[in-house]
């Protein structure tokens, strides 16, 4: 199914979660999105830091989704008003947003945390209105794994 398809089905999913925002005039052209895929590699009950770009956007949902499911769950959201976590980020370790960021910080990791996390994030500042998406996946390594030092480069920053 083409992104053109489900840009529409995207905007509902944000609504949800944005009432009373002024939604822009102009929708981003579905050309214009792009798509940010990262790998962070980590073990149980250590830190980490996942990104959603180095500017913070006008909005932002992060999700989740576990390995084997195609259903993403929200676990935090901005909106303009102040940021708000949900339920399922608890069960995947400590879990905030750094001040003034979209850095989606996770401290005590827990063995639920493995999956892919998605940022998706909308700049209404800019002509037209730029939407991104950041796929994060989020290995957890064993304690052999990570003595034979076959984990990956932190991402790169935009």
């Amino acid at each position: 199914m083409g992104i053109a398809r489900l840009f529409p089905l995207l905007c509902c999913f944000l609504l949800v979660f944005v009432e009373g925002l002024d939604i822009p005039d102009e929708i981003p052209d579905p050309d214009e999105i792009e798509y940010i895929k990262q790998h962070v590699e980590a073990t149980v009950n250590s830190t980490v830091h996942l990104h959603c770009g180095s500017n913070v956007p006008t909005l932002f949902i992060w999700v989740f989704s576990r390995p084997g499911t195609e259903r993403n769950e929200p676990l935090a959201y901005n909106h303009g008003q102040g940021s708000k976590l949900l339920a399922l980020a608890s069960t995947l370790g400590d879990i905030s947003l750094l001040t003034n960021t979209t850095t989606l910080v996770i401290e005590g990791v827990s063995d639920e945390a493995e999956g892919v996390y998605t940022c998706q994030a909308l700049y209404d500042m800019e002509e037209p209105p730029k939407v991104r998406f950041y796929y994060t996946q989020l290995h957890l390594q064993d304690e052999e794994e990570r003595s034979r030092g076959s984990g990956s480069p932190p991402p790169s920053s935009d």
